[in-house]
């Protein structure tokens, strides 16, 4: 197959995308270079010849990602057009989750399921998944939440890397036989479990599900973030396209705590069976900023693909300070006078973020600038009653889910561990919900007392919750949360009416952000200063990147190996994503108080890869 490069030239290489008919269309495409508008001329040359939207499928890694495309859709399209027909667009987890919905049935995962992270840290979902499977798998070597979590990283890692976690070192198989029968019981679904399970389940259909057979031309974004059991589902899907045309930039993998490689990429880019074209004028960086990126790509691998600025001029510059509260008294000017030319009003790509390799540090500066300049963050701290809220507006939509119906007896302090492990226990030898492993314990006598009273009062509360009754279900919701009963009662029926819709998560996320106001993510300024961690940055565009605290001990930190050639790339990102200005600052000494003045090697000396990148950072009074 042609590399496509020696066809077209620089200016002329969408033509491969509109032009492309069969088989597999390779893309390298730089930040900025244009894949999404590839990817919109190709589905406009599709349509042309007559071929249906819904045949078409755009899948990528991340929902920021797949929200960005869509956006980008309506933008040439029109919204019209987009609400009237359009290309089915996803991640590959939400397409393998709706396969899992609609036919794990014949695997035992019938009804609804819950998809979780089960090795989380800090989510108690994933704790009480944790807590719930020890009394099971305990041993000497493993009788703590922790040693378990650890083996199970282990196990999901296997299932990333597409190995067989039975073939691991003891105790992991037992650990795992457990854990599938605990998942089972609750239709509980890992999410790096997620994607093997619904391959090999797809892989059993005869024939493939309609909605799936239907599509034949594949947009694959995103590749190189894609890990191997991933990029095995994509290959299954593609055997029964016409195209598949997959795009990506092995410089910008960033996931390789979640098993992505830019190898994937690579080794399909080599393929000389596929079409092959690298995306390589960019639109979206300035003259200047591409030269750093040029550069600072030498310093990454023997072979850099350059790219061809489209802007002239733009402006990247490098200060270090003597402490970091001269450090903080420049940024704050700095950042309002960014905010004093936004223009009125200010769109999305006028605006300005900070980028930070971790959340220590970004929080650190968060709280510094905060109370001196507009600024916001995604990250919130957890509204206690909003996550309760959220959970039974769950089980009103699905009040059969089992796990859901688990995490409610968290909230109940007279149903302690002990009568959690019967339980449970139950749930699991006789596959039943909660909701029947209660009846069945108050019915012999395991539960007694004050658990049994509560055990009757969570399985009122799930019969009214599936009754769908807003008179009955509104004086829970008025007991917790202390709201008046006749407002609950009217958003609980607007609820209740709209359980229908698909985007289930929206309907729940407006009825808690309307009972629970306080509790509402704020809205997004757009003349505040958005702060980021470089892995959130992935597809945004701002006029104005700032890098602040890059200190060596961040970035690239300990990283060695393998490990800092992905804090190169992170480092690559970042900038990438400023159309004309980015600045990097980094303080020699922080004060006494400050979160981040703590002995690591690195701190107060420049990230090497300021200098990598080809910058002078100059010291600024």
């Amino acid at each position: 197959m042609p590399n496509l490069d020696l066809i077209y030239n620089a200016d002329e290489r969408t033509r491969a995308f509109e032009n492309h008919a069969a088989g597999y269309l390779i893309s390298l495409a730089g930040p900025g270079t244009g894949k999404t508008l590839s990817l919109l001329q190709r589905t406009e040359a599709l349509t042309a010849q007559g071929v249906p939207q819904t045949s078409i499928c755009y899948l990528t890694f991340i929902k920021e990602i797949s929200n960005a495309f869509v956006q980008d859709y309506i933008e040439k399209f029109g919204q019209e057009s987009y609400d009237a027909n359009h290309p089915r667009i996803s991640t590959l987890h939400s397409f393998a989750c709706r396969l899992l919905r609609h036919q794990g049935f014949r695997i035992h995962y019938d009804g609804e399921l819950y998809f979780a992270n089960t090795a989380d840290t800090d989510a108690d979902d994933s704790i009480t998944v944790l807590g719930d499977l020890l009394p099971f798998v305990v041993t000497p070597e493993c009788h703590t939440p922790a040693q378990l979590r650890l083996h199970i990283k282990s196990i999901k890692t296997a299932w990333r890397d597409t190995v067989d976690p039975a073939t691991l070192p003891a105790p992991i198989p037992t650990i795992l036989s457990h854990s599938l029968n605990l998942f089972k019981a609750f239709r509980l679904v890992d999410w790096d479990q997620t994607i093997p399970l619904s391959h090999a389940l797809a892989t059993s259909l005869r024939p493939l599900p309609d909605w799936i057979a239907e599509i034949k031309h594949y947009y694959i974004d995103e590749y190189q973030d894609f890990n191997r059991a991933e990029q095995a589902l994509i290959s299954f899907l593609a055997q029964s396209a016409t195209s598949i045309v997959i795009v990506g930039d092995d410089d910008q993998s960033l996931y390789r705590g979640r098993g992505g490689s830019p190898d994937g990429l690579r080794t399909l880019f080599a393929n000389p069976a596929h079409d092959q074209v690298s995306l390589i004028r960019c639109f979206r960086c300035r003259q200047l900023i591409v030269l750093a990126a040029n550069t600072f790509q030498q310093a990454m691998h023997a072979a850099p693909r350059n790219m061809i600025p489209v802007k002239d001029n733009g402006q990247i510059l490098a200060h270090h300070f003597k402490s970091s509260k001269t450090e903080l008294v420049f940024l704050a000017e700095f950042l309002r006078d960014c905010i004093a030319h936004l223009p009125n009003p200010p769109h999305s790509k006028d605006g300005i973020v900070c980028l930070f390799p971790s959340w220590r540090v970004l929080d650190s500066y968060f709280q510094k600038l905060s109370p001196l300049i507009p600024c916001i963050k995604r990250k919130t701290d957890p509204h206690l009653n909003r996550i309760w809220l959220e959970r039974i507006l769950r089980l009103v939509c699905t009040p059969s889910q089992r796990f859901h119906q688990r995490l409610l007896l968290n909230y109940y302090d007279k149903i302690k561990p002990r009568h959690k492990n019967l339980i449970v226990q139950r749930v699991v030898q006789r596959d039943i919900s909660v909701v029947d492993a209660l009846e069945s314990l108050l019915a012999d006598g395991g539960l007694t007392g004050k658990s049994a009273a509560q055990a009757r009062e969570i399985c009122l509360l799930i019969e009214h919750l599936a009754g769908k009754n807003p008179d009955t279900i509104a004086p829970h919701l008025v007991a917790k949360l202390g709201l008046d009963l006749q407002f609950v009662t009217t958003h609980m029926a607007t609820l209740i009416d709209s359980i229908a819709e698909p985007e289930k998560d929206d309907l729940i996320t407006e009825c808690c952000d309307l009972l629970l106001p306080d509790s509402k993510q704020p809205e997004e300024d757009p003349r505040s200063v958005l702060f980021l961690t470089i892995h959130s940055s992935k597809g945004l565009t701002k006029k104005n990147v700032v890098m602040p605290g890059l200190e060596a001990a961040w970035l690239p930190g300990s990283a060695d190996g393998v490990d800092i050639e992905e804090r190169r790339r992170l480092f690559y990102v970042a900038m990438t994503r400023a159309t004309d200005r980015v600045l990097i600052t980094y303080p020699l000494t922080r004060g006494r108080n400050d979160s981040l003045n703590f002995e690591t090697p690195g701190r107060g000396r420049p990230s090497p890869f300021i200098a990598e990148a080809g910058l002078h950072d100059t010291y600024h009074v």
